[in-house]
């Protein structure tokens, strides 16, 4: 055994841990091997022969000897499989060199590069897929602002349509009315008339179901909850469909539920009627012989209501699509109308945060339940609710107003002009324009006491001629004319500075009432 000098014996303790395997070699300063010790054939050195030069023996140690200073060089692989950490320390013109086993290091240290190498392949796959699904989100965002672009464009078309349909309707209905008031229309004629202003009805609300679904594609309608008396609405549903029941000779019956009462509630009102009517209609439409029955309940804030019938029922295959748009089951395709009710009646529930169920079996009748949410109005809400509405009243007025009344009207459609003039010259002094621009010139030369304007007109649309007439200072209140109901449409027309919105066709009662309200409020304001 060598005796190790102590410096390199403390420099050598400080390192050697219980697993690694010492060697270390005594070099002169020629490179001859002096001396040796440990475990060289732990490293696949064999014999070791002093007196020898040290790198024919250990071949790593050839370019690293001798050394000025210290050094450390890592993880050298031995050649029989194991890896060591060569110490090099300078000592009296010569070298000592200690080799530790290295090999658990290395591998560990090559596991851990090898997961960092995974690691890094992971984080450029992991922003390969972000990136990926960017492209995904930025594509699926551009298809989905062309599928909106493209809704708003049809919503868009449907109402341009429905205009174009309502202006020759209005016509047809105001001259069917006009012609069925006559008292010299033979009684024959008078069932013409009829026929003619119920399918005139028919195409209306065929057209209003179609803009009703539009709208509510683009998410465009917003609901409107006011004070709904639950009581009141039931007997007006049920004096509505009676006589339809009776005609068909149908038990029809909309009764509440036992030990439940009907509040006033908070709702929109408009479109709980109008899924009513939609489900009511539906069960009468499609029950030639038996019963259709409603039973209404309000208990802890929620309506809920069912409409039975002993119809043809709904086929395995129609309930799946009941409420798709346009569907048409098997059970109901010889029916008029345009398969929109259900579609329309499942969107304004769930407008409502409601639902919308269904039970039936082919040829033995149908079961629709709907729940929504109808919180009550307590007395001292609905007291408020009504001063609010004694105070804005909505009623029509039944008094006609003096002919000395200067009313101009603005509309391009001659067959309209026409029958705008036959309702209303026996009551109004009337000035015509046919467009806007002609319309804002009159209003300042004639200084009509009100104006019927039409919003789509040649020339000068009527939101541009109310637009000027309210800035140029013209007081007198308009009454807008459209044959569009998009909600966006007449707020717009009443932030311009309407007075009344009216939708084409208008009821000629309707219209009269209409104008002589608004002019009975602006006599009021005026003189205040």
């Amino acid at each position: 055994m060598i005796k190790i000098p102590l410096s390199i014996a403390k420099y050598a303790h400080t390192l050697w841990m219980s697993e690694l395997v010492l060697t270390y070699l005594h070099v002169d300063e020629e490179g001859i091997l002096v001396s040796w010790g440990g475990y060289p054939r732990h490293y696949g050195l064999g014999e070791l022969k002093t007196d020898m030069p040290v790198v024919e023996q250990v071949y790593v140690l050839e370019g690293l000897l001798p050394v000025t200073h210290t050094q450390i060089v890592e993880f050298i692989s031995m050649g029989n499989g194991r890896v060591a950490h060569i110490h090099l320390l300078p000592f009296h013109k010569g070298t000592w060199v200690l080799m530790l086993d290295a090999t658990e290091e290395h591998d560990r240290q090559q596991r851990l590069q090898q997961q960092a190498n995974e690691l890094s392949i992971l984080t450029y796959r992991q922003s390969r897929l972000l990136q990926e699904l960017e492209n995904i989100r930025r594509n699926l965002e551009h298809e989905k602002n062309q599928l909106q672009q493209a809704n708003e464009q049809k919503t868009r078309f449907i109402a341009s349509l429905s205009h174009e349909l309502r202006a020759p309707l209005a016509s047809i209905m105001g001259y069917t009315k006009l012609l069925n008031d006559a008292q010299e229309t033979a009684p024959q004629n008078n069932d013409y008339l009829s026929a003619v202003e119920n399918n005139a009805n028919h195409l209306i609300r065929l057209v209003d179901d179609i803009l009703e679904q539009a709208k509510l594609d683009i998410g465009n309608i917003q609901l409107k909850p006011i004070a709904c008396n639950l009581s009141e609405l039931i007997n007006n549903l049920r004096q509505l469909f009676l006589p339809v029941a009776k005609e068909k000779h149908l038990d029809f019956q909309i009764v509440t539920r036992e030990n439940s009462f009907l509040p006033s509630v908070l709702i929109d009102e408009i479109r709980l009627r109008q899924v009513f009517i939609n489900l009511i209609n539906n069960a009468l439409k499609f029950t030639a012989q038996g019963y259709v029955h409603v039973t209404v309940e309000w208990r802890e804030d929620q309506l809920s209501f069912t409409i039975e019938d002993s119809g043809v029922g709904i086929s395995e295959e129609g309930l799946k699509k009941l409420f798709t748009a346009f569907y048409r089951d098997k059970t109901t395709e010889n029916q008029a109308g345009t398969g929109l009710g259900l579609s329309i009646s499942q969107k304004i529930v769930q407008l409502m945060n409601g639902n919308i169920g269904v039970n039936s079996v082919e040829g033995k009748g149908a079961t629709f339940k709907v729940i929504v949410r109808a919180p009550r109005v307590w007395q001292a809400e609905l007291l408020t609710i009504q001063r609010d509405t004694r105070q804005h009243p909505t009623s029509p007025v039944k008094s006609i107003q003096n002919k000395q009344e200067k009313l101009l009207l603005a509309e391009d459609t001659e067959v309209l002009r026409l029958l705008f003039k036959l309702i209303l010259h026996e009551h109004y002094q009337l000035i015509m324009a046919n467009n806007g621009e002609e319309a804002v010139r009159l209003a300042f030369v004639e200084k009509p006491d009100i104006v019927l304007m039409d919003l789509q007109m040649p020339v000068m649309n009527g939101y541009d001629a109310i637009k000027q007439l309210r800035a140029e200072g013209f007081h007198a209140p308009i009454i807008a004319l459209s044959a569009s109901n998009f909600e966006e449409d007449r707020n717009y027309a009443m932030q311009l500075g309407c007075n009344a919105y009216l939708t084409k066709p208008v009821d000629n009662q309707r219209l009269l009432n209409t104008i002589t309200q608004v002019l009975a409020q602006h006599s009021i304001v005026t003189q205040v």
